[in-house]
């Protein structure tokens, strides 16, 4: 009964247009409405509508014969991001570690292969752009992405890896998914990620998981640096033990969250 109620009651066109949004999400560049239509698996005269939709709405532009979502398309995200969460509540953790660093520090959750940011400091940067709460980053070449890849079920791993290619974004990017697996386990078995020229030639990065009651991790907390400000291995000697124990800070606030059956995410 309760699946026929369920199946009575989704709303596929609705469905449909977000699956749209988040598939014109995950190409770097605009695309056309055969592209789309193959990406969602429907026909061109289904895409076009859904797009033409989305587009009257503000959410996707169209150029030239191009879609492309807008920026409009963030507010459906950092409404959630700004509201009172355990990631809000845990910010302070943060400023305070980036301060007592001096070196910008970021709580992220895995969103398919890539990182997304939902508490960070926003006065220090490291990398060409300014990243905030809402922005992402690929997972692969992250010390906050291996650690969170690393957490996963290895079956699932499996399946998220299956026939992708990594993009290479700095000199020593893993592009080579078995590679990268060896990589995982190996910050799987330590329980923190590094990852050093990996995003772009100096950055630096250190990663630990953070586990909600049953162990699971929900989320990965590091501190980021640049060569001209302290070697790769300052990163284990010198980050590592502050970024622990902060991290245990944050897993303190994350648990009273469940406790008091609060949203964790």
């Amino acid at each position: 009964m309760d699946n026929e109620i369920q199946k009575r009651d989704f709303a596929q066109t609705l469905a449909r247009g977000l699956t749209c949004l988040e598939k014109l999400a995950e190409t770097d560049a605009a695309a056309t409405c055969t592209e789309v239509a193959r990406a969602m698996d429907v026909s061109r005269a289904a895409a076009r509508r859904i797009l033409l939709t989305l587009e009257s709405l503000g959410y996707v532009k169209e150029e030239r014969g191009l879609y492309a979502s807008t920026p409009k398309v963030l507010s459906l995200g950092r409404g959630v991001l700004r509201r009172t969460n355990v990631w809000s509540a845990a910010s302070t953790i943060v400023m305070t570690l980036a301060d007592e660093l001096n070196e910008p520090c970021s709580i992220s959750v895995l969103e398919g292969l890539d990182i997304l940011f939902v508490s960070r400091d926003a006065t220090r940067r490291i990398y060409t752009s300014r990243l905030g709460v809402g922005d992402r980053l690929p997972a692969h070449c992250s010390a906050s992405g291996k650690m969170l890849l690393a957490s996963l079920p290895v079956s699932e791993l499996d399946q998220r890896l299956s026939g992708i290619t990594l993009r290479k974004q700095g000199p020593a990017s893993i592009t080579d998914v078995e590679t990268l697996k060896v990589v995982l386990n190996d910050a799987r078995q330590a329980d923190f990620s590094t990852a050093v020229d990996e995003m772009e030639n100096g950055t630096i990065s250190i990663a630990v998981p953070l586990r909600e009651r049953g162990g699971r991790v929900v989320a990965a907390m590091s501190v980021a640096s640049h060569r001209d400000r302290m070697g790769p291995n300052d990163l284990a000697d010198r980050v590592l033990p502050s970024l622990r124990a902060s991290a245990m800070e944050v897993q303190g606030i994350l648990r009273d969250f469940q406790d008091r059956n609060w949203a964790v995410l």
